[in-house]
């Protein structure tokens, strides 16, 4: 099946308020808090299937997001806080399956969050949330899903320049019209974020996620299916760095993981993959701005084959392009048009293909 994965997002809130004052030494203690919260949101309370976000990625996560977290860590630190965000996007896809016969559709996409941030100590805060993910296609809707993603954290504030934050997040991926898809996850993830000069982070991050699949079997070497659920295990390592300048910010994201599936039939699921994406953030003014990124995709199967020769193992090479734009019409309320391209290129034909997807929305927070 051909996943398609958010396509609204973009940067704004505490990127906006870093590059006004990259000087101030508290807003580089904000912009480790809020870029440690943007990525492990990006990576883990959003729909997190490996197709989905590198077919089409977000370039940033949503507006709303980033903004609910500048609010909150520009405010007092002596009470709890409620957040939240909601975007409603409008979107037209080309390649709706990803494959020769580009099938083309509309489709609404919905995405919401709610969170709570509670200080327990001056330098540990406690925070639970959900996302809530829906993209519905009105002809092919095959691909419809459905995502909601209860999780809980706590961020460490080391030092100032030293953010140490842990997750674990259960995930409920539902494709109301292909059951086989559906599924429940359990991810837990760290993360250590170190501003080694004013405007220049490093970062280091592990994930362990396992999935199981109520209504897909497994099949044996023999390619009989057999009585025992799918279940996947993966392991993500990744490797960020970023820099602010005077309007705009640069970063580039290194990632490795591994996916081992108790489906045993030419080890079907179980690959490597390697993920490059370099990301640039740009603002003409205050309320008009852009984000452009590249994703380069390397994924090595293990031992699924290809169709054209069987004796060979099938390696893909995905090429990514994203690009948004955005304009703040207050401080709760922005309009956005984003522009995702994706190409494929395997040793295996039947795995090649393109499609570009484009959508634009308004976004909320408070």
């Amino acid at each position: 099946m051909a996943l398609k994965g958010k396509v609204s997002g973009h940067p704004k809130g505490e990127i906006k308020l870093h590059l006004r004052k990259r000087k101030a030494s508290t807003l580089i203690y904000i912009s480790v808090l809020f870029f440690s919260a943007v990525y492990g949101a990006q990576a883990l309370h959003a729909a997190i299937d490996q197709d989905i976000t590198d077919a089409y990625p977000t370039a940033a996560p949503s507006p709303a997001q980033l903004a609910q977290e500048q609010k909150f860590y520009a405010e007092s630190k002596e009470k709890m806080k409620v957040t939240g965000y909601a975007d409603v996007q409008q979107g037209y896809d080309n390649n709706v399956e990803l494959d020769s016969k580009r099938r083309k559709d509309g489709f609404l996409q919905l995405t919401g969050n709610l969170e709570i941030v509670y200080p327990v100590l001056d330098n540990l805060d406690f925070e639970v949330g959900s996302d809530i993910f829906s993209t519905i296609y009105y002809k092919y809707n095959t691909n419809n899903l459905f995502d909601v993603a209860p999780y809980a954290q706590f961020i460490w504030k080391i030092t100032p320049d030293l953010i140490w934050r842990n997750t674990v997040t259960f995930d409920h991926f539902e494709y109301p019209n292909e059951k086989e898809s559906t599924y429940n996850g359990l991810y837990l993830s760290t993360n250590l974020r170190y501003f080694f000069l004013q405007d220049v982070y490093q970062e280091v991050r592990f994930e362990y996620l396992k999935r199981w699949y109520p209504d897909r079997k497994t099949y044996n070497s023999s390619g009989f299916m057999c009585d025992k659920d799918r279940v996947d295990d993966r392991i993500r390592m990744q490797y960020n760095v970023g820099a602010y300048f005077e309007k705009f910010f640069i970063g580039i994201s290194n990632q490795l993981s591994t996916n081992d599936s108790n489906d045993d039939f030419q080890q079907y699921y179980d690959f490597w993959l390697y993920r490059l994406r370099p990301s640039i953030m740009y603002f003409f003014t205050d309320n008009i701005y852009m984000d452009v990124s590249l994703v380069y995709r390397y994924m090595r199967y293990k031992d699924r084959r290809s169709t054209e020769d069987t004796g060979r193992r099938e390696r893909d090479h995905t090429y990514i392009f994203n690009s948004s734009l955005y304009y703040d019409l207050s401080d709760n309320f922005t309009l956005g048009v984003t522009y995702s391209y994706s190409e494929n290129v395997s040793n295996d034909p039947f795995q090649d293909y393109s499609g570009s997807v484009i959508s634009g929305g308004i976004y909320y927070n408070f």
